[in-house]
């Protein structure tokens, strides 16, 4: 891979940053000190996580305000929750939600 930004995280165990591909094919690979790759995004705007993604878990009430289509998060305290519902705060399950835009919805 070709390094586009190299970043020294001052340590010395090596240097990370953002790398594209050296045969052009528009892969970039955000890579750790130690030249594991992390996140890859391919030329079709696929991204490749090599670990977990982790979303942020508020109350239902902390949630910030739907209207950004496409967020998703958890909440740690739905009560009695419905799939494809709009969630519903006061209980303690913890739940997966989407904002559609207009509400954050179940699911």
């Amino acid at each position: 891979m070709t390094s586009i930004i190299k970043a020294d995280n001052g340590s010395t165990s090596g240097v990370s940053g953002i790398v594209q591909t050296a045969d052009n094919s528009g892969v970039l690979a955000f890579q750790t000190g130690a030249g594991t790759t992390a996140l890859t995004l391919d030329a079709t705007q696929n991204a490749t996580f090599v670990g977990w993604v982790k979303m942020p878990v508020y109350t239902v009430a902390t949630l910030p305000t739907a209207g950004t289509a496409g967020r998703r998060a958890f909440v740690s305290n739905a009560l009695t929750p419905v799939a494809l519902s709009a969630v519903v705060g006061g209980g303690t399950l913890t739940v997966p939600v989407f904002d559609n835009g207009t509400t954050w919805i179940v699911g």
